[in-house]
């Protein structure tokens, strides 16, 4: 029975384990970019623009250097504006914004020491945003690199998925985008993002959902920082996990844990009664 226990309380600490540094993420259904640049209330005085400030000094935080420019994913070439680019530049000045397009993305760019975080302008079925499918296909393809620069203490906001179910898949673990037309009024601050202080966004059209964290392949590792209508029940709209590792993201549950812990204790025990048995 000591050696199950043992090895229970292994699993447990292994599954606890950060790496010494962690990013922050945020995911959100707002094309906060767009609306930054359009709308009735655009710059950074709107709710978009408070928004998107608040995301971006997020996931600046969990970086070991979080002074460090903020690599901006983005393009003009199918929307005709550089949606994010112009945001992040207007809210934190052009010294502390990189910006490069899906195609020119490498490997190296995902690098600690050279970027606190890094951004992912919205896709294009959202209506007028900046990136295709295919676009993001293209940052997906350096999912290690960008799993690396997560357990160093980089950020990662992802901006609207709108359409597309992939949207969300270089995060190293699920992040599911649930789909869906949102309308633009409804939307409430939770307890949790107040304690972040990343704001609830009304007035602006939005464009995806998230199951709810630990269902529909979406990492229980995050937290719902705005839901429609109703503060603790309603439809996810914005989720946020505070030092991420690949480690946090990709941690059983805890149900699984006890069901594990609760299978390894029977069998210890089993083979404690045959050895017992076989002794008489």
């Amino acid at each position: 029975m000591k050696t199950a226990l043992t090895v229970i309380v292994a699993i447990v600490v292994l599954v606890g384990v950060n790496a010494a540094d962690a990013g922050n993420i945020v995911l959100t259904g707002h094309d906060n970019d767009f609306h930054w640049n359009f709308g009735a209330n655009p710059g950074n005085s709107g709710a978009a623009g408070i928004a998107l400030g608040a995301e971006l000094a997020f996931v600046r935080a969990g970086s070991t250097s979080p002074t460090l420019p903020v690599l901006v994913i983005d393009t003009s070439a199918n929307s005709g504006t550089l949606e994010l680019g112009n945001a992040a530049t207007g809210l934190l000045g052009a010294a502390n914004v990189v910006v490069k397009a899906p195609s020119a993305i490498t490997a190296a760019d995902f690098n600690p020491a050279i970027y606190s975080a890094f951004a992912v302008a919205s896709e294009n079925t959202c209506g007028g945003c900046d990136l295709l499918a295919t676009d993001v296909a293209l940052i997906t393809a350096q999912k290690t690199a960008i799993a690396a620069f997560l357990n160093a203490g980089g950020g990662i906001l992802s901006l609207a998925g709108a359409a597309d179910p992939l949207a969300y898949a270089y995060i190293p673990a699920s992040a599911t985008n649930a789909g869906g037309s949102p309308p633009s009024t409804g939307y409430v601050q939770t307890a949790l993002g107040a304690s972040l202080g990343l704001p609830a966004v009304n007035g602006n059209p939005t464009h995806n959902f998230f199951f709810e964290p630990g269902s529909g392949g979406f990492s229980a590792a995050y937290g719902v920082t705005e839901r429609l209508l109703n503060a603790t029940t309603g439809t996810p709209e914005t989720a946020a996990c505070v030092a991420c590792t690949t480690a946090v993201l990709l941690a059983p549950e805890p149900g699984s844990l006890a069901l594990l812990g609760i299978g390894l204790l029977g069998l210890a025990a089993a083979a404690w009664w045959r050895k017992r048995r076989t002794a008489g």
